[in-house]
């Protein structure tokens, strides 16, 4: 049975920030369980400059030499070539080492994102000298995050979206988008995309979960999940059985008041199942791509996601390799 407390307990405070979950799992992955589910043999021996990458039915892992790479391919860029990547080309040292400071827990993030392979990027800070262009739309927000004895903390944050990305999610997630964004049923992608970056945007205002996380590039079903996970209570005697917890998400996703209550019956039929299959030995709350961008909390499998994802950061991979070779 996986060891679920740990993150339960997490979430009571920080989830509300996708990054600090992406920093909690880093500093804490020996103790989540490490067992993944099978992704159906998505990439089998496939030869990426010297490092094989596989992939396994029972372990589903990146092999170890391909992600020491491609840190080691994150680091030398953003330490020496920030001037080779559009959003940053410009900035003078001074506002390279805010950046860097700024980007500290998501590193990889941030060149997954760079290196279009990843749709959006939350990260710390205001960082005013990052501009928009016709590649990239920038919003920025404060946050106020709930503390023991009545107390608050103000975050700021930038979100970066990648314009051609972004609207490539939401095309294919449309449906979500449009009625959990209020949205008319014709609304078009981009009607949906400018509504995702005005004033009422769920980024904007940190509401809307699943939104954030399927705009992140995170899994839709996991954000679907971690939506529910956020509208229940979050007493740690609620989380702490997880025949309860699984009831209390259950019970969150067929009320009156459910975030879903006007999707359809197969939606809710999809989403009851798999969570009444949280807890088998498939399950994991560490995603395998962490070291890629794309940490977040993996409830349930999302096998076609995660194919999805492997092609990413093989590109973005190939992608670093090829800044580094031009400078060689």
């Amino acid at each position: 049975m996986i060891n679920i407390n740990p993150i339960f307990k997490y979430s009571r405070t920080a989830l509300t920030k996708f990054r600090h979950a992406e920093s909690f799992i880093g500093k804490n992955a020996d103790r989540i369980n490490d067992g993944l589910g099978a992704t159906n043999d998505i990439v089998s021996n496939a030869q990426i400059g010297r490092e094989l990458v596989q992939f396994s039915r029972p372990t589903t892992t990146i092999a170890p030499g391909f992600g020491v790479n491609y840190e080691k391919n994150v680091n030398e860029i953003l330490d020496n070539h920030l001037d080779k990547i559009e959003l940053t080309k410009d900035l003078d040292e001074r506002e390279k080492q805010e950046f860097l400071k700024n980007i500290e827990p998501d590193r990889s993030s941030f060149i997954t994102f760079a290196m279009d392979a990843k749709p959006s990027i939350l990260i710390c800070g205001k960082n005013e000298f990052l501009k928009p262009n016709e590649n990239y739309d920038i919003l920025r927000r404060t946050i106020t995050v709930p503390l023991k004895g009545n107390k608050t903390a103000k975050f700021d944050n930038t979100i970066i979206l990648n314009k051609e990305l972004t609207k490539k999610t939401i095309e294919e997630n449309k449906e979500l988008y449009i009625k959990r964004m209020g949205l008319n049923e014709d609304a078009d992608t981009d009607e949906i995309y400018n509504e995702l970056i005005g004033e009422n945007s769920p980024l904007k205002k940190n509401e809307k979960h699943d939104i954030i996380g399927i705009t992140l590039g995170f899994s839709p079903v996991n954000s679907i999940i971690y939506q529910l996970d956020q509208n229940i209570p979050q007493s740690i005697e609620k989380r702490k059985d997880l025949n309860t917890y699984k009831k209390s998400l259950l019970n969150e996703l067929l009320s009156d008041n459910s975030p879903y209550k006007d999707f359809d019956n197969d939606f809710k039929k999809n989403i009851a199942t798999l969570i009444r299959d949280i807890g088998n030995n498939k399950n994991t709350f560490k995603t395998p791509w962490d070291k890629f961008g794309f940490t977040y909390r993996n409830i349930v499998p999302d096998d076609k996601h995660d194919q999805k994802l492997i092609r990413n950061i093989i590109t973005s991979y190939k992608k670093t390799q090829s800044i580094l070779r031009e400078d060689t």
